[in-house]
């Protein structure tokens, strides 16, 4: 790896890092005043920042952050009023409590918003309702907490500055110090959120915002990984509300206004989308030409000329500041995905297949069997599922095939619990799973792969399979070691710094069937699994169902007759959402009953 590349890698360490240094360097070179106005851009980055970890790498727009910026000021306010005069030093009390009041009511209205399963855009509406909430009630609310007043319109007053001495003696910091002081907390954040966001907890995160149901279908219980990160972005717009609170010395309701919950996001657009530091960037240009035109380089049209900048930028910069300056050293750099083009037919090492069977059966016991009894599914008027009962054992795969409308796929999906069944029930090894979660089943056994290919697409061919490896083994050398084991048996070795979608769709056919092998199910359903497949990668796949078989229960769903004849296993035939008939796949070809629901003949008399 050139020097180059290494300093692309890591970039959002290096460049930050350099640009902190810069800061505190400087501090005290520039006018009082300027470092007094600065203190405020890099306190609105950092509120910034508390969006972009939910929605550039979570995938929601919350336009809730300045409630939560606004509830830590006030109440970052309450304890700096109310503990500063016996202690002299506000900023340990503000900044905590700023904090904690952020994430709690974060994490309150994430349970709400997540574990009823909005939609993107209920989930955003709710968010802002809540902000317009808040500024509406914070209007007319007063109370007196202590020596802390919260006068409705008229705001917070007597807020105490940066003050970090303790007693009586202790002074309030001065402009470039409270910079520095405001710089350094929030390069900590920032570095903090890098860390937890290149972690195991921020690679779910990304998983989650790239295909949600995939990550449940994983294990990973979705709306707790939403949740945390909804609770942990609060928290830091929390603390932002608190800085801001000690640097401005004033509070009022404007803070929850619509302007400055619309500012938020903007700060984002313009510096970069999930880059993390993005939103520094956005809100130093944002504050830097509103300083710039305010001191009346323009003639007084200040507000035309930011908005006419802002536009030009979200049109010609799509990506943000950051965005366009990373795609344009990347265009200097070797193509990463170059070995996806170059890759050929995937071929099953046999021996590396049957190791990793053996080890995934000594980890997790042996197969389960899967029954389902009078199994029930209705949409309005249609029942795809109608009191299906079957059995599935290990030994040999299992196959459901039918015509279009059949009621195959809706059966499978009802079993993994994408259809929550109106009647019967669904068991694995005894234990009823009917009405569990997805995540639930899949720690209980189950494996799935869906029709299409579920693969993360901006991650790599080796995050895709660490990611699912770590599911189930909670450890990341033994995720490691799987995930290399796995990658030698696809022959995806040349192909693991790929990013998965880069790759061709017979590949993300082979890459989410790995997926699924990493969590070592003792129960596999495959919907349609050689779909967009060559002949030859078709003939691999029947090699691998066939040995899986062996150590694990094994349920195709599949229209191509002549893949599910080379399984050699036990055929049903579904029709109209029932079972129709049962067998060895010759047989069932043989008979003109069948024939006549695939041809859609009149059927014999």
């Amino acid at each position: 790896m050139t020097l180059s590349q290494r300093l692309h890698d890591n970039a959002g360490l290096v460049f930050p890092a350099v640009a902190t240094l810069a800061a505190l360097v400087s501090a005290n070179l520039i006018d009082p005043y300027l470092a007094y106005v600065a203190t405020s851009w890099v306190i609105f980055g950092l509120l910034g920042l508390s969006l972009d970890v939910v929605w550039g790498r979570g995938g929601f727009l919350s336009l809730a952050q300045t409630a939560f910026y606004g509830l830590g000021g006030y109440m970052g306010s309450v304890a700096a009023i109310n503990m500063a005069a016996v202690t002299g030093n506000s900023v340990i009390w503000a900044l905590p409590a700023g904090m904690i009041v952020g994430g709690l009511v974060a994490a309150a209205l994430g349970w709400i918003i997540f574990y009823a399963r909005m939609g993107p855009l209920q989930s955003t509406i709710l968010s802002y309702t809540f902000t317009l909430l808040l500024w509406s009630v914070s209007q007319s609310f007063k109370l007196d907490i202590g020596a802390a007043r919260i006068g409705g319109d008229n705001g917070m007053s007597n807020i105490p500055g940066f003050v970090l001495g303790f007693g009586e003696k202790a002074e309030t910091l001065s402009p470039a110090a409270g910079l520095m002081l405001v710089v350094a907390i929030s390069a900590a954040v920032y570095f903090l959120t890098r860390q937890l966001w290149r972690g195991t907890f921020g690679k779910v995160i990304d998983c989650i915002r790239l295909d949600a149901q995939k990550a449940e279908l994983l294990g990973y219980d979705v709306r707790r990984f939403q949740v945390l990160g909804f609770a942990y972005s609060g928290a830091v717009a929390g603390l932002a509300g608190a800085l801001f609170g000690g640097w401005a010395n004033y509070l009022n309701p404007s803070i929850f206004s619509v302007q400055e919950a619309l500012l938020v996001p903007i700060y984002v657009l313009v510096g970069g989308l999930g880059s993390l530091a993005g939103p520094f960037v956005g809100a130093l240009v944002i504050g830097g030409l509103s300083f710039w035109l305010g001191g009346g380089a323009v003639g007084g049209q200040t507000t035309l000329i930011l908005g006419i900048v802002l536009v030009l930028l979200v049109l010609f910069l799509k990506d943000g500041i950051l965005g366009a300056l990373d795609a344009a050293w990347r265009r200097f750099l070797p193509d990463p995905n170059d070995a996806a083009r170059s890759a050929g037919a995937v071929s099953i090492e046999a021996e590396a297949l049957e190791a990793i069977l053996i080890e995934a059966q000594n980890r997790a016991g042996p197969a389960k069997p899967l029954k389902t009894q009078d199994l029930y599914k209705r949409f309005g008027g249609v029942v795809p599922v109608n009191r299906v009962s079957l059995s599935f054992t290990p030994g040999r795969p299992f196959s459901l095939i039918g015509p279009n409308g059949a009621g195959k796929s809706s059966f499978l999906k009802t079993c993994i619990g994408i259809y929550d069944p109106q009647g019967g029930a669904v068991t694995i090894a005894g234990e009823d799973v009917t009405h569990m979660p997805i995540s639930a089943r899949v720690h209980a056994g189950m494996g799935v792969k869906n029709q299409k290919p579920q693969v993360f697409a901006d991650l790599t061919v080796h995050e895709n399979l660490w990611i699912a490896a770590h599911s189930r083994l909670k450890d990341r050398a033994a995720a490691d070691a799987v995930t290399g084991e796995i990658l030698s048996m696809l022959g995806f070795g040349a192909q693991s710094a790929v990013e998965a979608g880069a790759l061709s769709h017979g590949q993300q056919q082979w890459l989410d069937i790995g997926m699924v092998l990493c969590l070592a199910p003792r129960v596999v359903l495959l919907d349609e699994p050689a779909a967009g497949m060559t002949r030859e990668e078709t003939g691999e796949l029947s090699r691998l169902v066939r040995v899986l078989a062996r150590y694990t229960t094994v349920v195709v769903v599949e229209h191509d007759m002549e893949f599910v004849r080379t399984l050699e296993g036990h055929v049903t035939v579904l029709h109209q959402g029932e079972v129709f008939a049962e067998g060895d796949i010759e047989t069932l070809r043989a008979d003109d009953h069948v024939l006549d629901i695939y041809l859609g003949r009149r059927e014999h008399v």
